[in-house]
Order: structure tokens, then sequence, then C-alpha cells
């Protein structure tokens, strides 16, 4: 193997490795979002004051992957945990 091939396949791993971090903080972040909207939704002061910020920062980590998958940066198990995200967003919401 080439030191190029080398350097190139240590790159794109590292990329991948970044991205999964960035995917597991959104799903970490909507998971809270979601919990912080329930919570809100029955009243709970706390988390009516901590569900806007949760929305804004969840919302800022879609935008920032969702430029990632419009680039073709992502790879499709990434795009697809996304996807699987985005639902519990969903249907959390429609409950």
């Amino acid at each position: 193997m080439k030191e190029n091939e080398v350097l190139n396949n240590e790159t794109k791993k590292y990329r991948i490795e970044k991205w999964n971090k960035t995917l597991h903080d959104y799903d970490n972040y909507v998971k809270e979002y979601l919990k912080d909207y329930k919570k809100s939704l029955q009243g709970n002061s706390i988390s009516l004051s901590k569900y806007p910020y949760m929305k804004i920062k969840s919302e800022a980590l879609y935008k920032k992957l969702k430029k990632a998958t419009d680039k073709k940066i992502l790879t499709e198990s990434q795009i697809k945990k996304i996807l699987q995200i985005q639902l519990k967003i969903v249907t959390a919401c429609c409950e």
C-alpha cells in the first residue's frame, strides 16, 4: 500500500468518526429536547425554560448534518441514523 493510500484511509476514517460524534451529539440533544418538550406541555417551568435552548441546539446540529449530507460527505448508514433521529421527533410531536 502506498503512503498516499494510507493517509487517505486515515483521513476518511477520521472524517467518519468526526461525523459519528456529531450524530451522537445530535441524537442526545434530540432526546433531551423531546424530554423537555413533553414536560413543558405539562407545564413544568424548568423544562419550559430549557426547551427553547434545546430546540435551537438540535436544529443547529441538524443543519450542520444536512449540509454534510448535501455535500455527500456522510455515509449511507450515517444518513439512515439522521432519518431515525428525525423520526423520533415526528413521532413524539404527533403523540
